[in-house]
């Protein structure tokens, strides 16, 4: 989700987010060619919720969103995009906003050939990426933000990962708004339940004020999966859930804040 908003026109952003996942896609098609893919996981989620709050409008906001996630890992880190389609169904005029993010991380014990685990700490890494947001239905909307820092990767017990971003964000829009910092852990935590598989993950971004143009910022999506397809002999394809949205001074917005349940469907390939 966006942090704050760039004004430029409606096409000059949709190219920039196909841009971002175009380059991702050659990424993964050369890593492929090069035999240097190790792994891979892309997917499709569908999300329904009641009770958004955007700025100036005194009204809840039920909103459908779409959202498409593609992450691979090569022989010298991993790189990860994602792009929400989001349908405005309730509260406000109907609009459709896009927002997406591309990640490259370049692991320095890949790179170097070297384990370096110590307890729960796994590996670091080098992190770049940029974060773009449009919305179609106006001429004057958009967002930019390009990040630089370096990721943590630990060894908890039960997580399949868990990996914490300390990032520079720089937000520009018609002038520079200058940088700030952003620290977001992702993680993944499978378990079971009377013979029926389930997951807890998501992210959680805190993202520093920017000077008196955003305040503070906490943004937290974590999603609580069940694994439906595997009743059927299907597993890690098809899930059920819920996705809890907190967010706190919404788009950098003091005062602006989201507390929304929603409904999740998910497929897996």
């Amino acid at each position: 989700m966006p942090t704050f908003y760039l004004w430029h026109t409606s096409i000059a952003s949709f190219n920039g987010l196909a841009v971002v996942i175009l380059l991702s896609q050659l990424c993964l098609s050369n890593a492929v060619k090069a035999d240097l893919l190790q792994w891979s996981e892309s997917e499709i989620q569908s999300l329904n919720g009641i009770n958004f709050n955007e700025p100036f409008n005194p009204e809840h906001v039920s909103k459908s969103i779409i959202t498409v996630t593609h992450v691979h890992g090569w022989s010298y880190g991993r790189n990860f995009f994602f792009m929400d389609t989001l349908f405005s169904t309730d509260g406000e005029p109907a609009q459709i906003n896009l927002y997406g993010e591309a990640y490259s991380t370049l692991s320095v014990g890949k790179i170097l050939k070297r384990d370096l685990s110590l307890g729960i700490f796994k590996d670091f890494g080098i992190t770049g990426g940029v974060n773009l947001g449009e919305n179609m239905d106006s001429v004057q909307s958009g967002f930019r933000a390009w990040l630089y820092g370096v990721t943590v990767d630990f060894d908890l017990p039960g997580f399949d990962y868990f990996n914490v971003d300390f990032l520079r964000q720089r937000v520009t829009e018609t002038d520079d708004m200058g940088t700030s910092w952003q620290i977001t852990p992702v993680w993944r935590l499978p378990f079971h339940i009377a013979g029926s598989k389930w997951s807890f993950e998501g992210f959680a971004d805190f993202i520093g004020k920017k000077g008196e143009h955003a305040a503070r910022q906490a943004l937290a999506q974590p999603q609580l999966r069940l694994d439906i397809g595997d009743f059927f002999g299907n597993s890690d394809q098809l899930f059920i859930g819920v996705e809890y949205q907190f967010w706190h001074n919404k788009y950098g917005i003091k005062g602006l804040h989201d507390s929304v349940p929603q409904a999740l469907l998910v497929w897996t390939f």
